[in-house]
């Protein structure tokens, strides 16, 4: 068996260079791969993280996204983070009540969302995502609607002028909507511009307006602004968020859960 023959900083950069190409990678993977303990592998990606080579993650780190205007697409997505997304989207779905009108924006964390309300009875589930509206099995007293629109090249999204009169025109009980970034003081923000008009308009349409993501997006800044914190009725994210980031958020009165 190979044995670990790297200096720590040669090993650093190897590692670098594999989540670089893998997109991201976990600390047991990592371990196994260059042949030290879970607790090497910790240090390296936290000095890492430091000098902002890559973003830590919990169990594991992705690469960094070098510009606001960089879009991953959905299928380098749909596969990061799981366990996270799918503890947002359990705690999500638990938002939702019998008899409630659903609005899901397109997104990795909020198919998930739509997947576990599968079971959930008496939903009008509103979305702009193919995706979502082909591989969602909704419940038989459930009806799905999806807005129209004109499908982005190379996504699975509807953007343009009618999904965006179609919400103008609604009101949800619950809306839940991805971005790419969130800042304290940038607010929240997208990968692009033209998503943007039609998720300013989710956000008013709900009752309860609900920002699902994994704690990667937080202290970024995307190319196009959606709205600021105080616009948002609540933030859903995982475990991974920094303790400070939490608690200058909670400071600033924004609601958050943490799952």
């Amino acid at each position: 068996m190979e044995r670990n023959t790297y200096i720590p900083a040669e090993r650093q950069k190897k590692m670098m260079e594999y989540i670089e190409a893998n997109t991201s990678a976990q600390i047991h993977e990592l371990a196994k791969k260059f042949h030290v303990s879970e607790a090497t592998v910790r240090r390296d990606l936290d000095d890492l993280d430091q000098q902002g080579a890559l973003r830590r993650t919990h169990g594991g780190a992705i690469k960094v996204d070098r510009s606001t205007s960089y879009e991953s697409m959905y299928s380098e997505k749909i596969g990061l983070m799981l366990e996270e997304k799918h503890r947002i989207a359990d705690h999500a779905a638990s938002l939702v009540h019998p008899g409630d009108t659903v609005l899901i924006d397109s997104g990795t964390t909020t198919y998930f969302i739509a997947q576990a309300l599968a079971h959930h009875e008496n939903l009008t589930i509103i979305t702009n995502d193919l995706y979502i509206a082909y591989q969602t099995p909704v419940h038989p007293s459930s009806m799905l609607i999806v807005t129209g629109g004109t499908r982005r090249p190379g996504r699975q999204e509807l953007v343009g002028s009618v999904p965006e009169s179609f919400v103008r025109d609604s009101h949800v009980d619950i809306a839940f909507i991805g971005v790419d970034g969130i800042d304290l003081t940038g607010g929240v923000t997208n990968a692009n511009f033209t998503e943007v008009g039609l998720k300013r308009l989710m956000l008013r349409a709900a009752a309860r307006s609900v920002i699902v993501t994994d704690h990667t997006k937080f202290g970024r800044v995307a190319l196009a602004r959606i709205c600021d914190l105080k616009e948002v009725s609540l933030l859903i994210t995982d475990r991974g968020i920094e303790n400070e980031t939490l608690n200058r958020l909670k400071k600033l009165g924004v609601q958050i859960d943490v799952v």
